[in-house]
């Protein structure tokens, strides 16, 4: 979602100067690429851009047909295939082995990409995506507005998968899956938040504190999306939050992980050893509270022997992460299939 903010932000700024545009996008990836399908980059007729559809191999030639598309005022779909030692293909040497399809399209009054993005980027559901493969067009979607079942059917299945493909059923179409962000809502306000807020900040997930705000730092304030005071008795926690208990109190995270059980999280951390966690729920037992012990991560983070408060960040990010994504976080290099597969 970063990468769509951005753009977003940049296309307002371009649009006001009557600068011509296109936006390229990622509508179909087999086997290996450094970027899946929905990775895009806004491009401008001066040849600036932002956002990016590869590792950087890519964007040159994609620059060029851009110009193309620009000019004719028609969506471009372009193939690269670097499976094979062809010296005519672009990318071929840098060890991508893949097959990418790029589709671009100008945009105009009639055609507007960017305005469809900035319809969904707020909003805390997932969207799909249809975008047509001939003209660039895009639509929003829900289960109940389209009409094609085909088309319906294949909707509801990238929802349950949450996975981007190209329809099965009729290629002339990209079916897009597209998550919010995940918001993280720590329960703290000590200088360990920190390192957590600035590297929230930088991979583009939101960071909402709750504490007391007259005790909190200018520099939380800067950092977090909001402050929200800690007497409040609802939270708007949703599919796509986490929640952190890092208040360094033990009565106090006690209690806030009682309060957290009135929601669906994936993923609730406990700062401290494993004897903290465990005696916290031994005694939330015997006081007859029921409490969720599948969601609950203590100590938080990967096991990366992580000692500073912006290694614990770094470990902590990873392993949130890995919860949405249902993966274990092991070594890339232990994993059989490939990277990007569903678990």
């Amino acid at each position: 979602m970063k990468e769509i903010r951005s753009i977003i932000a940049k296309y307002e700024v371009l649009k006001t100067e009557g600068t011509r545009m296109a936006l390229a996008t990622v509508v179909n990836v087999e086997y290996s690429s450094y970027r899946r399908s929905g990775a895009r980059m806004l491009i401008t007729e001066d040849g600036s851009w932002i956002g990016g559809i590869s590792g950087g191999c890519l964007e040159g030639d994609t620059l060029k047909k851009a110009m193309y598309a620009i000019h004719k005022n028609e969506a471009v779909k372009v193939t690269y295939d670097t499976r094979e030692d062809d010296p005519s293909q672009i990318g071929i040497g840098l060890g991508c082995n893949g097959l990418i399809d790029v589709l671009i399209v100008p945009i105009s009054t009639d055609n507007n990409p960017v305005e469809v993005l900035k319809a969904i980027v707020d909003r805390r559901i997932p969207s799909i995506l249809v975008t047509s493969l001939l003209d660039g067009s895009s639509r929003d979607y829900t289960f109940d507005t389209c009409s094609n079942q085909k088309i319906k059917d294949e909707i509801i299945e990238v929802h349950q998968n949450k996975k981007s493909r190209k329809s099965e059923v009729d290629d002339g179409y990209f079916i897009e899956f597209i998550p919010p962000e995940i918001v993280l809502f720590v329960f703290g306000k000590n200088y360990d938040v920190i390192p957590l807020g600035e590297i929230i900040k930088n991979i583009g997930w939101k960071m909402k504190v709750v504490t007391n705000p007259l005790k909190a730092s200018k520099q939380i304030f800067e950092l977090a999306d909001e402050v929200i005071n800690n007497s409040k008795s609802e939270l708007p926690i949703d599919d796509y939050s986490a929640a952190l208990l890092m208040s360094h109190d033990y009565k106090t995270d006690k209690e806030n992980l009682i309060k957290l059980q009135s929601y669906q999280l994936n993923y609730i951390g406990l700062l401290g050893p494993k004897a903290r966690k465990n005696k916290m729920l031994d005694e939330l037992k015997k006081e007859n509270k029921v409490i969720n012990t599948n969601n609950i991560y203590g100590p938080m983070g990967l096991d990366t022997g992580a000692n500073s408060p912006e290694e614990i960040a770094v470990s902590i990010i990873a392993e949130i992460r890995a919860c949405f994504e249902n993966r274990q976080g092991g070594r890339l290099r232990d994993r059989s299939g490939s990277i990007h597969a569903l678990s």
